[in-house]
C-alpha cells in the first residue's frame, strides 16, 4: 500500500535536479538545472533552492515554474569551507492559499561533489613565483595557472580583493577562453579531467551562455566568449563590487574653508 501524503504535498525526483558547484579564483557558485514539467504545478508558483550545512541556510529564488530565472548571484561565500553542503528544492504557491509548500525535494549533494569533495579546490590554480615589476600573471605551460609575486602581495589576498574579482577576473576568464577555442581549438567538453573541458564546462553552466558553437568560426567563437563574460558578470555582480570600491575610493573629502 503507498504511503499517504496528508498534506497534499509532493515530492520532486532527484532524477529531475542537477546542482553543480563550481570555483574559480576562491569563489564558489552553484547552477541548477531542473525539469518541473511533468509535475502539473501552476506556471506562477515560486522556485526557492536552499543551501544549507547543519544550522547555516542561504536562500536562492529562482524566479517560477514557467519562467525559471537564476538570480543575479549565486555564490556560497557564506559557507566558508563547502564540506558537507547540501540543497533543497522548494516550490510555493504564490496563489490562495499563498505561501502553501507544493513539491519539496531534499540533501541534494552537488555534482562533482565526490571528485572535488567540496573542500574549495579552485578551477584557477593560484601560485607564487618572483615576476619581477609584474604583480600578476596568466601562465599556460601546463594548464591555466595564476602567478602571484608574493613580493608585493599575498596570493590570497590579491584573488580575494574585490579589485582583482571586479577587474581581473573577468579578463582571466576571457584569455582562458580565447586559449582554448582559437588557440588550441578545442570546442567539445567530454568527461575527462583535462582541463580544457572543466573550464567548457564551467562557462557553458552559467545562466543564458548555452552550448560551444559545433562549426568553428572565429566570430561566432568570439560571440560566445563575449556572451560567457557577461553572464560571469553579471551572475557574480562584478559591476556592483566595482561600484562599492570605487565610490568609497572616490568620496571627495570635505572642504575645510
Amino acid at each position: 500500500m503507498p504511503r499517504l501524503n496528508f498534506t497534499g504535498r509532493r515530492r520532486i525526483s532527484k532524477n529531475h535536479v542537477t546542482i553543480s558547484v563550481t570555483g574559480i579564483g576562491g569563489i564558489e557558485t552553484f547552477s541548477a538545472e531542473l525539469e518541473l514539467g511533468s509535475y502539473g504545478f501552476p506556471d506562477s508558483a515560486a522556485v526557492i533552492i536552499e543551501a544549507f550545512r547543519q544550522l547555516e541556510l542561504v536562500r536562492f529564488e529562482f524566479g517560477t515554474v514557467g519562467n525559471l530565472t537564476p538570480p543575479a548571484s549565486c555564490r556560497l561565500s557564506e559557507f566558508g569551507t563547502l564540506a558537507g553542503l547540501r540543497f533543497r528544492i522548494k516550490v510555493v504557491s504564490t496563489e490562495e492559499p499563498r505561501g502553501q509548500l507544493l513539491a519539496v525535494v531534499d540533501r541534494i549533494t552537488p555534482r562533482n561533489a565526490e571528485q572535488q569533495s567540496l573542500s574549495r579546490v579552485p578551477l584557477l590554480a593560484v601560485r607564487a613565483q618572483d615576476l619581477g615589476r609584474e604583480v600578476w600573471r596568466l601562465d599556460f605551460a601546463d594548464e591555466p595557472m595564476l602567478l602571484v609575486n608574493p613580493r608585493l602581495v599575498a596570493k590570497k589576498q590579491l584573488v580575494q580583493s574585490v579589485e582583482f574579482q571586479s577587474l581581473v577576473l573577468p579578463e582571466i576568464l576571457r584569455s582562458i577562453l580565447n586559449r582554448i577555442l582559437l588557440v588550441e581549438q578545442i570546442r567539445i567538453p567530454d568527461d575527462s579531467d583535462e582541463w580544457t573541458s572543466r573550464w567548457l564546462k564551467f562557462a557553458e553552466s552559467m545562466p543564458g551562455v548555452g552550448t560551444v558553437p559545433d562549426i568553428p568560426d572565429p566570430d561566432s567563437d568570439l560571440d560566445w566568449i563575449d556572451s560567457a563574460i557577461s553572464s560571469f558578470c553579471r551572475w557574480r555582480s562584478v559591476d556592483q563590487q566595482f561600484s562599492g570600491f570605487w565610490n568609497a575610493k572616490s568620496v571627495p573629502e570635505e572642504s575645510t574653508g
